[in-house]
């Protein structure tokens, strides 16, 4: 910590306001509010707070990164404090529409509490869906995505080909940039339904849990093998896409249990083998399935950021052997780090994307402020409805955007006030989760010494700020943000 008397020795005059953290003996690592950083050694540090910096390419560069206060530097930090959070300019961009609860998978760690098969009154009917692609666009944002999960979008068919009908109808009278993605476990995928999804340009995206064994016991499905249904259509979908020269691949998330810690090669290599270009290494959320069995599933914060570690150390050694393969948030917090735009993960930002980025649409006319709340109503939790459809569009949107909930989540998600996050060199680059903080400790806002989120996104920061540092490592990060595809689509997504 800085003692008084060198804050008040301080340049204020010439330095622009920064955060920092001791690296280990020699290094300090500042950020600003713009996403910039930069590595000191502590020599470095203390001549730059007491203005005495003798190197010139170190002067240049933090002048170029804004630490340095020039003539225009007031202009220069709006501008680019604007660009990186321009995600803020509008209304919800993603829409999570729930066309039914059944699903034919009984997944161990399933967070949605999905419904069986035979009930078919929990599908949502044309009428409500309707009213629904009517409310969405009503919307400010001109780039709209519409996803369909939970639990398993192909079941109620017909409705999710007349959503995505009306909807294009819509956007084109409407002049909206339209997108469409899917979630499913493909196993009532078909050809036919492939070739609609493909004709209108929708997005797929799965759940793959590593091996045949790890994804059956995980992903329990008792008429076939789910690992072989769903391997099938992944190499399948991405057959088509090269067919038709579309720049894409399916979207295949994991989500990590106890059973998946200790295999962490196997893991990858499952995935580049079906080539498929990223992995996505998520831990498990305490909702639903997932909190209920414990002995079977969980792990700590300290055995997941060691698998973390563990897998990206071989991520980038297959990288250097000219293996195009990205880990997902890894790449979302690089492309926060690397560049002036902040890529809009609804996950990963603040204030969180509930209520202002993405709402979702439940099959019964309910909206929730995000599709984490939608599923905590499966747990007897009401306190978050936004609103219910109603047949005026407009007067449902309005009112679902001025209603209490919104007002709460934008609040409870917003860092800037929060003690200690404020504080944190982190704190352009993470964000807090409201409804983890109220399943775990009651409370919408985080305890900071408790939040158990926390120390896992400042685990994974701290790694990628580690490798950094390290020119080869440097390059393939840098490398992962330069691809030119879609792959950073999955920022607004979710998958079963």
């Amino acid at each position: 910590m800085l003692n008084l008397q060198t804050i008040k020795s301080l340049k204020s005059e010439k330095i622009w306001f920064f955060r920092f953290k001791k690296l280990d003996k020699n290094t300090y690592l500042i950020t600003n509010d713009v996403g910039k950083y930069s590595f000191l050694t502590e020599k470095e540090f203390w001549d730059f707070i007491s203005w005495k910096i003798v190197s010139w390419e170190k002067y240049n560069e933090l002048i170029s990164k804004n630490f340095i206060k020039e003539d225009n530097y007031e202009s220069d930090m709006t501008f680019s404090y604007a660009k990186k959070n321009q995600f803020l300019a509008y209304w919800p961009s993603l829409h999570i529409i729930v066309t039914t609860l059944r699903c034919n998978h009984k997944c161990q760690y399933c967070h949605a509490a999905v419904a069986p098969m035979t009930a078919k009154n929990m599908d949502m009917t044309e009428s409500t869906a309707k009213k629904v692609v009517d409310t969405i666009f009503y919307t400010s944002n001109p780039n709209l995505t519409i996803e369909f999960q939970w639990g398993e979008s192909l079941v109620n068919w017909d409705i999710v080909k007349y959503i995505i009908e009306y909807a294009k109808v819509k956007a084109f009278h409407l002049k909206k940039n339209l997108t469409f993605a899917l979630v499913s476990n493909l196993t009532l995928m078909d050809e036919e339904k492939l070739e609609y999804l493909l004709s209108h340009n929708v997005h797929i995206s799965t759940s793959l849990d590593w091996d045949e064994e790890t994804h059956n016991f995980n992903r329990t499905f008792k008429e076939w093998n789910s690992f072989d249904k769903v391997t099938y259509w992944i190499k399948r979908i991405n057959e088509e896409y090269e067919k038709r020269w579309l720049n894409q691949k399916v979207w295949a998330l994991l989500t990590v249990t106890k059973k998946t810690l200790s295999r962490y090669k196997e893991v990858i290599d499952t995935y580049v083998d079906l080539w498929l270009d990223w992995i996505f290494l998520r831990p498990l959320n305490p909702y639903w399935f997932a909190a209920a069995d414990l002995e079977n599933l969980w792990y700590s914060a300290e055995d997941f950021i060691e698998f973390y570690k563990r897998s990206m150390d071989y991520i980038l050694d297959l990288n250097k052997k000219w293996t195009n393969f990205r880990e997902m948030l890894s790449a979302i917090y690089l492309s926060k780090i690397l560049t002036p735009k902040d890529p809009n993960f609804l996950d990963e930002r603040s204030p969180c994307g509930a209520c202002i980025g993405q709402v979702a649409y439940n099959y019964d006319w309910k909206i929730y402020s995000c599709d984490e709340w939608r599923m905590l109503w499966r747990m007897w939790d009401q306190n978050f409805l936004m609103w219910e459809v109603s047949d005026s569009a407009e007067e449902t949107y309005k009112n679902m955007i001025d209603w209490e909930t919104t007002r709460v989540m934008v609040q409870a998600s917003t860092i800037d006030w929060l003690p200690w996050y404020n504080e944190s060199v982190y704190k352009p680059y993470i964000w807090v989760c409201p409804i983890h903080s109220y399943k775990t400790t009651g409370n919408l806002i985080p305890n900071f010494s408790k939040d158990h989120k926390k120390f896992l996104d400042y685990s994974v920061l701290d790694y990628i700020f580690s490798k950094l540092r390290v020119d080869d490592d440097k390059k393939v990060f840098e490398n992962w943000i330069l691809w030119n595809n879609n792959d950073l689509f999955i920022s607004q997504c979710e998958v079963i």
